[in-house]
């Protein structure tokens, strides 16, 4: 039922799709949160723990057993008394039965545990620490996914940047070929500067080619990640503008990872139950105070009641165990300790992966700006060589080379762009920040 149900969502989702505008990024990634294999094993997983939940609310309500069958015995119980002396007379051992050897009997009993001395409270407490826990560890997976999802994206992105890039190389060779076939027929120029014109045209319809191929598979792999079957045909947007800066500095940003990381926020509820959980193990050692009412039936038609009803209130109390309890309680301690360097190993590392993202975004945000120069600066270059060239001051050679360095510092400028944008990402989900909010905000104020 769940497979059909999965099934039939990700069918509406491509419909939608494939009906509606391009694919943006903010959807892209709250598709990878809703049905992709992060998100479902992460509502499986929270799901799991919080049945582990459930179980110990139980131990708060009382215990129903209802026992009956069918009983038969080999021999028929009897009784037998002793030779007793009367008198003169003397009486021979006397066998009496007590019961059949096959008769039906049944027991209903309600078993409560009045007091426990806390022990079910700190079941409860560690449980519930447990399940955030797991909660927390799901989202920093799911976070996780979602970045894989926001590069491969603005890898596709990049790519479309490229075929741009293609596009207007294409656009200026063909240019330059007719340029160069025009000074060719007047004598200007040989044969051999509109050959290598039209293998550096084919060049770029081979790398253009080339490029789709990679575009399909990289596309494959988005819809998979997002949850969807990978032949669902679907558009991006044509170009973004670059990443917004964050409004944090180095510091700022490792204090949000510290406190906001869902990964350290795992290893904090982690902590708690592990200390709850050692907590109510001290409480092993104390005794408990349970009742139980219940009610038998024996056939026995030698019993003048076969019908019983009782009630029992008792304290049980384990005295010595060989030393189980206070192995598990030292265990337990341990297993906290441990938790607790664990915790703050996460702290650390949190705080020097979120201080990387933020320098290696800002690295690319500078690098954008270098690529950018880099592209005035070729295309500059690209027209005074193309001007020499129609005056024969330089060769064909000269002009390819040129048109070869603007589509790289064309190539360099997109790819430092999408770039910063998947070191942003990366970024926001180390600080725990919501991706699809982020992104839909930054949406709404560029329109």
């Amino acid at each position: 039922m769940r497979t059909a149900t999965a099934l039939l969502l990700s069918a509406f989702l491509a419909n939608a799709i494939r009906g509606g505008e391009p694919l943006s990024l903010a959807r892209a990634l709250r598709l990878a949160g809703s049905a992709s294999q992060a998100a479902d094993a992460s509502r499986l997983s929270l799901a799991g723990a919080q049945e582990e939940t459930a179980q110990v609310k139980g131990l708060y309500w009382p215990e129903i057993q209802l026992q009956g069958g069918y009983r038969v015995m080999e021999h028929r119980s009897e009784l037998l008394s002793q030779p007793m002396r009367v008198g003169p007379l003397a009486v021979p051992p006397q066998v009496f039965p007590t019961e059949d050897r096959q008769s039906w009997r049944y027991k209903a009993s309600i078993q409560y545990l009045l007091w426990d001395f806390g022990r079910r409270e700190g079941a409860m407490s560690a449980s519930r620490a447990r399940e955030e826990a797991v909660a927390h560890a799901g989202q920093a997976d799911l976070k996780k996914a979602q970045g894989e999802v926001a590069a491969r994206y603005f890898s596709l992105l990049n790519m479309k940047a490229q075929k741009q890039v293609l596009a207007q190389r294409g656009k200026t060779l063909e240019s330059h070929l007719a340029q160069a076939r025009a000074l060719f027929e007047q004598g200007v120029v040989a044969r051999n500067d509109l050959l290598r014109t039209e293998v550096a045209l084919r060049a770029v319809g081979d790398a253009d080619h080339a490029l789709d191929q990679a575009y399909a598979s990289a596309m494959e792999g988005l819809n998979i990640a997002m949850g969807l079957p990978a032949e669902t045909p679907q558009d991006l947007p044509e170009t973004s503008e670059g990443p917004p800066t964050p409004p944090w500095d180095e510091p700022a940003c490792r204090a949000l990872a510290t406190h906001r990381n869902e990964t350290v926020r795992s290893a904090r509820a982690k902590v708690q139950a592990l200390a709850d959980q050692a907590g109510y193990r001290r409480k092993d050692r104390l005794p408990t105070v349970a009742a139980e009412a219940s009610h038998t039936y024996a056939q026995n038609p030698y019993m003048v009641h076969e019908h019983d009803t009782s009630l029992f209130v008792g304290l049980s109390w384990k005295v010595f165990d060989g030393g189980i309890r206070t192995a598990r309680i030292r265990q337990a301690e341990a297993e906290t300790t441990r938790a607790r360097r664990d915790l703050q190993e996460a702290e650390r590392q949190a705080g020097q992966a979120a201080a990387a993202a933020l320098r290696a975004f800002r690295q690319s945000l500078r690098e954008m700006e270098t690529a950018g120069a880099n592209v005035a600066s070729a295309e500059e270059n690209l027209r005074i060589v193309g001007d020499q060239y129609r005056e024969g001051l330089v060769r064909n050679t000269e002009v390819l080379e040129a048109e070869s360095v603007l589509a790289e510092s064309r190539s360099a400028l997109a790819d430092r762009r999408y770039r910063a944008y998947a070191q942003q990402a990366a970024l926001l989900a180390t600080l725990g920040e919501d991706l699809p909010a982020f992104y839909e905000t930054h949406a709404s104020r560029e329109k």
